[in-house]
């Protein structure tokens, strides 16, 4: 716990439920998709001009204008290049100022200080965007990021909006406004559709393209935001979502710089039933390296990221394959209302690896009612069995009645949530285009997610043809509609969520610094979490007397705000029960204080509770998401085991008890071998404050750290045995 409350650089938190706040140095924002908003504009601008324009069409300044003519834009194209007189049929212009107006949005192909020069040039003509796709800026050294940022204050100062630069830029295939110099779209042609993506890197906006290409998904959107001086994918995907005919987005992040953002766009995606795939890479120590050496402006710990997206609802793929996998269910089959699997196929082994892999990821298989199986055996062969996993067998192949059969029978079962169809081997003599026919049938006004599984490009072209969703492996299907239902759940929960009266929260010491322990147990206790009771003395007679009041065996332990790790130094004394035993323990422990040179507050005196489950509570400020709360097992092996979740407030304390359902020691939270159950609920209560807490604080609480959290039997509580407040220094945010 030590080391995840001191483990970030500290600032003030940006809520991710609050509203959307631009940052203060930012132009005033005008309302999205209304005449004059400045990215509504850069996403269908009607004019747009080429600084740096070539006449080959292979070439940066180049490709934009190929492609705008490719694409079928309708607005007006100006290519400038002073040395040309004409740029790919287009009459050019020697600069911006010869433009017979102001164009919404300017792509410059020039790096360097020249960019820079055209760049100013367009803030002070009033340009709506500049696309900068050249690089040499911030990625290329100090020089560089100089430059940069003499371009975002120039932008800033005329209301500019930049994106970029080292970026390849913004395409939208559904008006032909191509500001983007990819090369795939040249060997990929770009055909509209319900998908958008958007990223920081272009090679990586490129790969998902081509993968979603690959499997029949077409893309209106591609946007590559590169330095993101200014424009962030965020804002983007804030944008984008908007649009009533995307139905997901694909994101790939290096650096979440705009948190807040991302949690307005997608709450917004939420609300229009937009799935929302993130890939954020730097989850491991050397990834988050190579993200700072690249375009990723900060890395931060992966799993604030993971409660980050999990809280907002954002599905975190780890690659884009995978992202493109679960982004074709959730374009092309219905959001599931449960997570209950059906798994058929033609053969026996891929029936018992499907009951493993669901077994593996938590896919309970639905079992059949007596009457469902009494109708499966009548259609299926004597020899096979009419269970879940449903084994077709080879009468496959000769029996043309009996996939068709399986599924009528399946159509009458109403708790059938996802179902996965494997076709190992499916080639000559197989009627699978009758197969295909009959699951798009089954499909058709279902509320089911359907994955196809088949090892044959055939086959799967063929299931594919009838608009059904189609994976190479057994496996990766069934990853897929795991993803996709835990999604559908994730959606149900947050939409249910109860909107609760916030209760008062007292504000912390105005001080700065490290709470003593008796601080720290007091200020929660104010706070309305449940604490041991405890009291503070200043002399071992005091001491003595606070032990009567407490009654029973207490824990005795020298308090000071200097020393966090009690045990280390014999600062903890357990099970005193006699006045020379509590007198001696608080004279020793004053003097070691003493001697270690720290400032001593006194004895803590605290009733010693038998019995319980040891869990840990703690909540910092992270650099980029502000308040993050941690749930775990406790005890000091916290951070050598790493038993614990993460959770982004606000949350509720049903949030609670699911994270620590995922928990590795969950089984023990239950009861077992006549144990009785912890109370859970008094911890999850507990949590759900401290959640509250934090996020009330105004940024004056650095961390707060307790371990370990007693909990109880059920129904009898938990409570704070331990516990440390970090303040932050200075004064609170806005302040």
């Amino acid at each position: 716990m030590a080391e995840f409350a001191r483990g970030a650089a500290l600032m003030a938190p940006l809520p991710a439920a609050a509203a959307c706040h631009a940052p203060e140095d930012a132009p005033p924002p005008l309302p999205r998709n209304a005449p004059g908003s400045r990215l509504a504009g850069a996403l269908a601008p009607a004019s747009i001009a080429v600084l740096g324009a070539s006449d080959n069409p292979h070439k940066a300044g180049g490709r934009p204008i190929a492609f705008m003519r490719q694409y079928g834009f309708q607005g007006r194209v100006y290519p400038v290049n002073p040395a040309r007189a004409e740029v790919q049929g287009l009459r050019s212009y020697a600069s911006l100022a010869e433009l017979p107006e102001v164009p919404e949005l300017v792509i410059v192909a020039v790096g360097g200080a020249e960019g820079l020069r055209l760049v100013e040039q367009c803030a002070a003509a009033g340009v709506g965007t500049v696309v900068v796709v050249a690089s040499g800026y911030a990625e290329a050294g100090a020089e560089g990021e100089a430059l940069q940022a003499r371009m975002v204050a120039a932008c800033r100062a005329g209301g500019t909006r930049l994106v970029g630069p080292n970026c390849q830029g913004l395409a939208n295939f559904s008006n032909g406004s191509i500001a983007n110099f990819s090369t795939i779209f040249h060997e990929q042609p770009g055909r509209d559709g319900p998908l958008a993506i958007i990223g920081q890197s272009g090679a990586t906006t490129q790969a998902v393209y081509a993968l979603a290409q690959a499997r029949g998904i077409h893309a209106r959107y591609v946007h590559a935001t590169g330095n993101e001086a200014d424009v962030t994918a965020a804002e983007l995907l804030l944008e984008t979502v908007e649009d009533t005919e995307v139905r997901a987005v694909l994101l790939y992040v290096e650096a979440l710089s705009d948190p807040e953002t991302l949690a307005c766009a997608a709450a917004r995606a939420a609300e229009r039933g937009i799935a929302v795939i993130g890939v954020k890479s730097g989850r491991t120590a050397n990834g988050q390296r190579a993200a700072s050496s690249h375009t990723g402006a900060m890395a931060t710990e992966d799993r604030v990221i993971d409660a980050f997206f999990e809280r907002h609802n954002i599905i975190r793929a780890v690659d884009p394959y995978e992202a493109v996998s679960v982004a074709a269910l959730c374009i092309g089959t219905p959001l599931p209302q449960g997570n209950n699997l059906v798994v058929m196929s033609n053969s026996g082994a891929s029936c018992v690896m499907g009951a493993d892999t669901a077994d593996e990821l938590g896919m309970p298989l639905l079992p059949f009612g007596p009457d469902t199986a009494r109708q499966l055996a009548q259609v299926m062969p004597a020899f096979s069995s009419a269970s879940n996993p449903i084994d077709l067998t080879g009468a496959l192949l000769t029996d043309r009645a009996l996939f068709p059969g399986v599924l009528d029978v399946l159509s009458g079962v109403e708790d059938i949530h996802l179902l996965m169809v494997s076709f190992p081997v499916a080639g000559s003599g197989y009627d699978v285009e009758g197969y295909a026919d009959a699951l798009a049938r089954f499909a058709a006004g279902r509320r089911i997610a359907l994955a196809v599984s088949a090892y044959q490009e055939p086959v799967r072209e063929a299931f594919s043809r009838r608009g059904l969703v189609v994976f190479g492996r057994e496996r990766e299907a069934l990853q897929a509609l795991q993803t996709y239902a835990a999604h559908a759940e994730r959606r149900r929960r947050l939409a249910a969520r109860p909107v609760a009266a916030p209760q008062p929260v007292p504000g912390p010491p105005a001080i700065a610094g490290t709470l003593d322990e008796a601080q720290s147990l007091q200020y929660l206790r104010d706070a309305g979490l449940e604490t041991i009771p405890f009291a503070l003395c200043r002399d071992a007679g005091a001491a003595v007397e606070a032990a009567a009041r407490l009654g029973g065996p207490v824990v005795l332990k020298g308090c000071s705000p200097d020393i966090l790790h009690k045990s280390e130094h014999g600062l903890v004394a357990l099970g005193l029960e006699t006045p020379e035993q509590i007198r001696e323990a608080a004279s020793r422990h004053a003097e070691t204080i003493r001697t270690l040179g720290a400032r001593y507050s006194g004895a803590l005196v605290a009733r010693m509770l038998k019995g319980g489950r040891e869990l840990a509570l703690g909540a910092r400020l992270d650099p980029v998401f502000g308040p993050v709360v941690l749930v775990g097992d406790g005890g000091i092996y916290l951070e050598a085991l790493r038993d614990f979740r993460l959770l982004v407030p606000p949350f509720t304390e049903a949030d609670v008890a699911e994270a620590l359902a995922r928990l590795r020691i969950a089984p023990l939270l239950g009861g077992l071998r006549g144990e009785p159950p912890a109370d859970v609920a008094a911890f999850c209560r507990m949590a759900a404050r401290l959640g509250e807490v934090m996020s009330r604080a105004e940024g004056r609480i650095a961390s707060a750290d307790i371990n370990p959290v007693k909990v109880m039997a059920a129904g009898q509580g938990a409570y704070a045995l331990d516990a440390v407040i970090e303040l932050a220094a200075g004064e609170p945010p806005g302040r």
